[in-house]
């Protein structure tokens, strides 16, 4: 399954990143947004693919929050270079 350039930014953004019930909240997601503009189902449609392509692990912090992070097969030199200066 190859990633699309959409993939690619959600893949980026997605490391070290809390979801609470499936949204992004707080200022990372106010940083991310003036950068790149989706909606919550494209989130959670991106977030089970690369969970599913095991590029994207999973931690459950309780409650509805999950956290994510990258597995050793992601190419970080193949990340969105300015999403990643987005820090957390």
């Amino acid at each position: 399954m190859e990633l699309t350039t959409k993939d690619i930014k959600f893949l980026t953004i997605m490391n070290e990143t809390r979801l609470a019930d499936g949204k992004m909240l707080g200022r990372y997601s106010e940083e991310v947004s003036k950068r790149f503009s989706f909606s919550d189902a494209e989130l959670e449609n991106a977030v089970k693919k690369l969970v599913k392509m095991n590029m994207l692990s999973v931690i459950d912090a309780g409650g509805k929050e999950l956290v994510y992070f990258h597995t050793e097969k992601v190419d970080k030199s193949e990340l969105d270079k300015r999403l990643g200066e987005i820090r957390h």
